[in-house]
């Protein structure tokens, strides 16, 4: 009985909230076709404009091939800051722990080159594997993914 009085109580409270308020403080309704372009899911960095980098990879995969367990596989993806803005990327994260990523730290003007590095350690990763390294920047197209593809065996 106790927990259904404290239900009803918690609905007056939730219930309530909205009655008390001052319509006239409400934020003003903005049409649609009069915001600003927001793509949704896009990373901010605070103080660098967004849209006006654009990273240009020139291949976003690599495929190793057949390695044997244990070996190490290093592989450079390179792109282009094809934008009008400087180009900042400010995370890389690998799907795996066994996939550690480097990259260019400093922000790419545009019309220069920049680079991703990759090591994939292949020590208890038998079979075929598939890796996604994540690049975070203030490009247009702020995730830009990159794969690793090959087979280990033994």
């Amino acid at each position: 009985m106790k927990g259904i009085s404290l239900f009803f109580a918690g609905l007056m409270v939730i219930t309530s909230c909205n009655s008390g308020r001052n319509q006239e403080h409400d934020a003003e309704e903005i049409p649609l076709d009069q915001m600003g372009e927001q793509p949704i899911g896009q990373t901010i960095i605070p103080g660098v404009e967004t849209g006006g980098a654009v990273m240009e990879v020139s291949d976003d995969s690599h495929d190793f091939g057949k390695i044997k367990e244990g070996e190490k596989i290093e592989h450079e993806f390179t792109f282009t800051n094809t934008g009008t803005s400087p180009l900042i990327i400010s995370n890389v994260h690998a799907s795996c722990g066994c996939t550690t990523p480097e990259y260019s730290k400093n922000p790419i003007a545009p019309g220069e080159e920049g680079m991703v590095k990759v090591v994939f350690n292949s020590a208890g990763q038998l079979g075929k594997q598939h890796k996604v390294i994540t690049v975070t920047s203030n490009a247009s197209s702020p995730n830009t993914l990159l794969h690793i593809r090959g087979e280990v065996n033994k």
